[in-house]
């Protein structure tokens, strides 16, 4: 019911539900610009994800700092990162690379999908397994990539597909970092999807 007869507060009370949303005090846009930081971490991480990085005798190498945000949220705070949000950050990285379109958003849904599905096993591990199990993950969605590539456009050189794989893993633990100070100025979760 959206307004009542309540004496005690006159006419045009509005219901508790109602008034939450509605409500724009400084504290709630706090709170929502809060909620922002991870998708405006992810883009900046899509951003640096373009910028190749020289390395001898492997070429220029990109390291998947998008994979690494994707695979941490998608643990920690999946609400945060939906599916859809996956692929639109896959594809706009398709077309800024110039990837096949969809390669790159295929692959994040999948990861984001395949964390999501192993969300409890992996959020009660030590931070040694959480870095093992991504080395594994992002070592079989480069490959993955790397072959889906070379069925669409012709085989490229595997090198520097395995110099990026360590190169990510590599800085993992930096990124990961930045993703727990992110991840600290979240609000408390009110409802858990454990």
């Amino acid at each position: 019911m959206l307004f009542t007869t309540d004496r005690r507060r006159g006419w045009g009370y509005t219901a508790g539900f109602m008034r939450n949303r509605t409500d724009f005090s400084l504290g709630n846009v706090v709170a929502l610009l809060r909620l922002a930081v991870p998708q405006l971490l992810l883009f900046l991480l899509l951003i640096l994800n373009l910028m190749a990085l020289p390395i001898p005798y492997a070429g220029s190498v990109r390291p998947m700092l998008v994979m690494m945000a994707i695979y941490y949220w998608s643990i920690y705070r999946p609400t945060l990162v939906p599916p859809w949000l996956c692929f639109g950050v896959g594809l706009l990285m398709d077309i800024l690379s110039g990837m096949p379109p969809g390669l790159n958003a295929g692959i994040l849904v999948a990861l984001q999908w395949l964390v999501r599905d192993q969300r409890r096993f992996l959020m009660g591990q030590p931070y040694i397994t959480i870095w093992a199990v991504f080395g594994f993950v992002m070592a079989v969605t480069a490959l993955a990539e790397w072959v889906l590539f070379g069925l669409a456009l012709g085989w490229a050189p595997i090198m520097p597909v395995v110099a990026a794989v360590l190169l990510s893993l590599f800085l993992f633990p930096i990124v990961t970092l930045a993703l727990v100070f992110a991840h600290r100025m979240l609000p408390v979760s009110s409802s858990r999807a454990y």
